[in-house]
């Protein structure tokens, strides 16, 4: 009795410790622990999948049919459907353990789980899939371009239904059922929905471009089109402008002047901020107008320029810009006013013809030793800066006061080779380039040294008792007085007698010949080499391109057509710095010495200038000490950076900036990093001073 006492009270206990079980765990937890511990053990544990649709998936019909499968349920089980709580659908159907059942759902998010039980009352169920039903076609809209307008870019954007498929036919045709019949090509709306497609080989012109989108659930939209005009041509400044480059003695009441060359129509509202003009870094306020027929704007300056200064002009892209949204090229350049107000003569230094003695403020007939007789002071001439005692005369005007100060001589390096053309020192670095005895005239603002040419034929029949030279002889080596005393004025009159200015050419002039920058050329070659060591050859980099060239080309192609025609590959191997300009400006060869190189002066070594680039200029440092591979390095990425544009050309980019790397990986020498000069690879002299020059004037294709 005492032993069935004590079993009383233990099933007691354990019926408690069941019900408190069944309290804090609840039945299907206990259940399942129990079961699941059981069944583990032998392998045997029930389960049902849902095996299609997945999780995640977006569906675009309603009715539907859930697939899954049941295992290690006994004859006689079925399976019920639900969508959250709610059952949706039953099937006693399971042929081989699988079982399908149809349903219909709403457009939405829904959560489905599958319940199987048995007859032996063993129960499971699936995990829990999430899908979508999408019956809704997605729309489609165009952000840019704008139906029915200009637009400068190749991009089509717009936005559709989030993550959808987009589907761009671009200058398709429809047929007689207005179906569309062209190659689609098909873009991803990001999840946002924006979509953009772009086709680097859009021509200009007109376009038609067709759109439709496919969303995630499978559904088609309908079919959007726009017509758009593609131009990407940016408006361009004609070099014609007034007042001309570097043009001196300009009215101090000017107008400037430009013209703008676009197919295309200027957008009036910014056409204000064009033309900017300013002198020592100030603006100087003033009127624009524009002739929307002629596309010829003007700026007049509120009140009269200042005599005696010089004046920049800068063509400002935002201000020039077309209805497809190109801007300008930009253009600069400079001018000076009048220096003397004067109505009667043009000459800054005098009118000769009127007054004799003018030559007086300059020489001195009784009293200078010199064979100029141009100093008595001057007894010593010497192509040293510091005993140059003609500039003197030069630099007692121009210091301006009387005359505008050179460009640039107050900078540290200063031009003061002066030598004659025969190699002698001068005694003037002035007077190397320019001749104070010419009148003034547009075409030789400057007073830009001159010359006459005449080609002397040989004799025919050949005598053999005649010295005179042969082809073609300049009065710069030769004066004409040396052989023809008596009749000099008679034979520089005949029409085969050329007279010829040393052009210094630039960005609204060159075309990119020799005789462009002949002023140059003429003491930087190498036979003036030969006579003054110092003074490099730059000439046999420029010598491929020559005035009498031209003139044969365009006796064949017509007049202007050797700025027009393409670079050939001849002309590339001979020089990389050969290129086309694409900013309007006439250039088809050579770039100009001035690009590089500021006329009078500069603080950096070799008269480099301190900023390079018509657009997105870059500075270059170099104020002391010899040129060497690491200058060369940094002088030469100054433009070959992918950024830096001149005459709207950019220069190949060296440097990823990125990664530091070369843009051809396999170069290792153009690795930042690299102590190698430029002119190792791009020349082909053995001679490193002869190699840096030729790699500056006349770059030759990399060498690997």
């Amino acid at each position: 009795m005492k032993q069935r006492g004590s079993l009383q009270k233990t099933k007691l206990l354990a019926l408690i410790l069941l019900v408190l079980c069944f309290q804090f765990l609840g039945s299907n937890k206990l259940l399942t622990v129990t079961t699941v511990q059981g069944e583990e053990l032998n392998g045997t544990e029930p389960k049902v999948i849902i095996t299609s649709p997945k999780t995640g998936d977006i569906l675009n019909e309603t009715s539907l049919t859930i697939s899954g499968t049941n295992e290690n349920f006994t004859a006689g089980a079925s399976v019920d459907l639900y969508n959250g709580t709610e059952k949706i659908g039953t099937t006693n159907e399971i042929i081989e353990n699988n079982w399908t059942i149809t349903i219909d759902l709403p457009e939405g998010t829904h959560d489905i789980y599958a319940k199987a039980t048995d007859s032996e009352g063993k129960t499971a169920a699936t995990s829990t899939i999430n899908l979508s039903i999408d019956t809704t076609p997605p729309t489609i809209t165009f952000g840019k371009p704008v139906d029915g307008a200009f637009t400068n870019s190749s991009s089509i954007e717009g936005t559709a239904e989030p993550n959808s498929t987009v589907q761009i036919c671009m200058d398709c045709t429809k047929d007689s059922g207005s179906q569309v019949v062209g190659t689609w090509v098909s873009v991803s709306a990001d999840s946002s929905g924006k979509w953009v497609y772009t086709d680097a080989l859009l021509t200009q012109g007109n376009h038609t471009v067709y759109a439709k989108a496919i969303d995630q659930a499978g559904n088609t939209g309908s079919v959007n089109q726009i017509t758009f005009i593609l131009d990407t041509l940016r408006p361009i400044v004609l070099s014609e402008v007034y007042p001309l480059q570097d043009m001196t003695q300009v009215s101090l009441n000017t107008t400037i002047k430009v013209k703008v060359s676009d197919e295309n129509v200027l957008k009036e509202l910014v056409i204000n901020s064009s033309i900017n003009l300013s002198t020592n870094g100030t603006n100087v306020p003033g009127t624009t107008v524009y002739n929307s027929e002629t596309k010829e704007i003007t700026f007049t300056p509120e009140k009269s320029l200042t005599p005696n200064t010089k004046y920049n002009v800068f063509i400002s892209p935002l201000g020039l810009m077309d209805i497809a949204g190109n801007i300008a090229f930009p253009k600069i350049w400079s001018f000076t006013t009048v220096s003397i107000p004067s109505e009667t003569h043009q000459n800054p230094h005098g009118g000769y013809d009127n007054n004799v003695n003018i030559c007086g403020n300059c020489h001195s007939t009784h009293e200078s030793q010199s064979p100029k007789l141009l100093s008595a002071k001057n007894a010593t001439e010497s192509n040293q800066k510091e005993n140059l005692a003609v500039d003197t005369y030069c630099m007692a005007c121009h210091d301006g006061t009387v005359a505008p100060m050179p460009e640039n001589m107050q900078n540290t390096h200063t031009h003061n080779a002066a030598v004659n053309i025969d190699g002698k020192p001068s005694g003037s670095s002035c007077a190397s380039c320019h001749n104070p005895h010419l009148d003034w005239s547009e075409k030789n603002p400057n007073l830009t040294q001159d010359h006459i040419t005449y080609k002397h034929l040989p004799s025919d029949p050949e005598d053999p008792n005649q010295d005179k030279p042969t082809g073609e002889i300049s009065s710069k080596e030769q004066l004409c007085e040396s052989c023809h005393e008596t009749d000099s004025a008679e034979k520089i009159a005949n029409p085969a007698v050329e007279y010829r200015v040393f052009q210094y050419n630039k960005s609204n002039t060159a075309i990119g010949i020799y005789e462009d920058y002949e002023l140059c050329l003429r003491c930087h070659n190498q036979d003036f080499q030969k006579k003054y060591e110092k003074t490099p050859d730059i000439a046999s980099y420029y010598n491929n391109l020559t005035e009498e060239l031209k003139k044969q080309y365009e006796k064949i192609n017509g007049q202007s057509s050797f700025s027009k025609r393409e670079i050939s590959a001849e002309e590339k191997n001979f020089s990389g710095h050969i290129i086309k300009a694409q900013d309007g400006s006439p250039l088809a060869g050579h770039i100009p010495c001035a690009e590089c190189h500021d006329t009078h002066g500069s603080n950096n070594i070799k008269h480099l200038k301190t900023k390079l680039g018509h657009e997105n200029p870059t500075t270059f440092e170099a104020k002391t000490g010899d040129w060497d591979a690491a200058k060369e390095r940094a002088f030469c990425v100054t433009c070959h950076n992918g950024k830096t544009a001149i005459y709207g050309v950019i220069g190949s980019p060296i440097y990823d900036e990125t990664t530091g790397l070369a843009v051809d990986p396999t170069i290792t020498d153009h690795n930042k990093n690299s102590d190698k000069a430029c002119s190792k690879c791009h020349s082909d002299s053995q001679d490193e001073n002869k190699a840096f020059i030729e790699a500056a004037h006349g770059p030759k294709k990399g060498k690997n």
